[in-house]
């Protein structure tokens, strides 16, 4: 079997585990990320509903295009965040996401990520938020200490299009010390690099910059190894023009790594399995 296979049958395993074990015929409504992993975790899911093991009306919030077209493909019904049916009229309280499974370009040991690699991380940001529980699936080359040292594409920055010239320096003057609060500066560092750089993503098979579903342009920021995820994240943000920062956060509970000789790790954050 070819290297390439081989990450194939990583993803798809870990994809497939991570399925199994989070979603039944009790979900109602379920998160569907992202990205090359995702597609394994769609497989499984049609496998299981022509075996009658899911909800009869499930209801599938994508977070991109690709995740639409995954879950129509699959004949399942896809539904908007904001579509999502109201369970009880007198609150007015909308169904939560029971769970979103989703990939990522890295994963450190406090399960902080690094997403976005697809363009998509405005969107998948927003159904973690409204999940009670983001699982990550991915193969074991993105399963990390520390973030920024396997993923060397840098940070996807989702920025407004009318001023992406004048993000891009500001995100350029950042130095490892700064911090959001106040503009202040810290004793200890939040990423490795002196200098970041911020790159505008380029289009394949396309003239120009990529342009998001939601009709941004993207900045991949190197910043090198991300010792403060929160803090770079925080920091990135406040700049006016960035929409979205594809680090997520102390999200996720939970991640499954698919390894090459087909074993499976599933990981909680470190601090939490001390």
């Amino acid at each position: 079997m070819s290297s390439a296979n081989i990450v194939e049958q990583a993803k798809r395993t870990a994809a497939f585990a991570a399925v199994d074990k989070h979603v039944d015929s009790s979900v109602r409504v379920l998160g569907i990320g992202s990205g090359s992993t995702v597609v394994y975790a769609a497989e499984r899911l049609l496998e299981l509903k022509n075996e009658g093991k899911l909800h009869p009306e499930l209801l599938c919030v994508p977070t991109s295009f690709q995740s639409k077209q995954l879950i129509v493909d699959a004949g399942l019904r896809a539904v908007d965040l904001d579509d999502l049916p109201v369970l009880d009229a007198a609150s007015g309280s909308f169904a939560s996401i029971n769970v979103t499974i989703d990939g990522a370009d890295e994963v450190d040991s406090e399960l902080n990520a690094i997403k976005g690699g697809g363009g998509a991380h405005l969107r998948e940001k927003l159904v973690a938020n409204a999940s009670r529980k983001l699982v990550l699936i991915a193969d074991s080359r993105k399963d990390s200490e520390t973030l920024g040292t396997k993923w060397d594409k840098g940070i996807p920055v989702e920025v407004s299009p009318l001023a992406w010239r004048t993000i891009k320096r500001q995100l350029e003057r950042l130095v490892p010390q700064s911090r959001a609060q106040c503009n202040t500066l810290a004793s200890s560092a939040a990423f490795s690099f002196a200098n970041p750089k911020a790159e505008l993503r380029q289009a394949v098979r396309k003239a120009g910059p990529v342009v998001t579903d939601n009709g941004n342009f993207i900045l991949d920021v190197a910043v090198g190894s991300i010792y403060d995820p929160l803090s770079v994240e925080q920091l990135i943000k406040m700049i006016p023009g960035v929409i979205e920062v594809g680090i997520f956060s102390g999200m996720a509970k939970e991640a499954w790594f698919g390894n090459e000789d087909g074993s499976i790790v599933c990981r909680v954050p470190k601090s939490e399995s001390q």
